[in-house]
């Protein structure tokens, strides 16, 4: 009798190291879950667009062109301003004429050919209008002598070779000098 108790006994403990193994494997295993989530939600909401203008001299109360430069993320592309597929989202500046500064009208830089490297059979996929690395878009301008400020937005959706990530609106905000 005291063999068996022992026996059972064996088997309390052998299934008691069990399950507390398992709970901690399990526990490990969300843990690790997690910070794969939290590592794709900070990618996501990243810019992944940059504004390097963020200041230009002009002559006041004159029709002129400035360019608005700005930086893709390295790994990165957006769609051009004239992406090949009506169903992609283009790259469109918004800016604002309440600030003073006048807008005549923008043109946007050419964008470049990219072949994704999926969606095919074959194994070369779309041929897409991309921006990537840096791109420029003039603006023809009428500012007022003195400071004031360019403001707008800049709507865009970024995609690296697997996937894109929800459109964003990068805030642009220029300092405009007219003398």
């Amino acid at each position: 009798m005291k063999k068996q108790e022992a026996g059972n006994r064996k088997q309390e403990v052998g299934f008691h190291c069990c399950f507390v193994l398992f709970v901690a494997l399990m526990c490990s295993a969300a843990r690790a879950q997690e910070i794969q989530l939290g590592d794709a939600r900070a990618a996501a909401s990243k810019a992944h667009v940059v504004l390097l203008s963020d200041a230009v001299e002009v002559e006041g109360g004159k029709p002129q062109v400035v360019e608005l430069r700005f930086r893709v993320e390295p790994g990165f592309h957006i769609n051009s301003h004239a992406p090949k597929d009506e169903l992609l989202i283009p790259t469109v500046l918004k800016l604002d004429s309440a600030s003073g500064v006048k807008v005549a009208g923008e043109e946007y830089q050419k964008g470049s050919a990219f072949r994704l490297s999926v969606g095919s059979a074959a194994g070369s996929g779309e041929t897409l209008d991309v921006y990537r690395d840096e791109f420029r878009v003039s603006v023809r301008v009428v500012a007022p002598k003195g400071a004031s400020t360019l403001t707008g937005l800049l709507r865009y959706q970024a995609c690296d070779n697997a996937a894109c990530f929800p459109p964003k609106t990068l805030p642009v905000s220029v300092a405009v000098t007219a003398e």
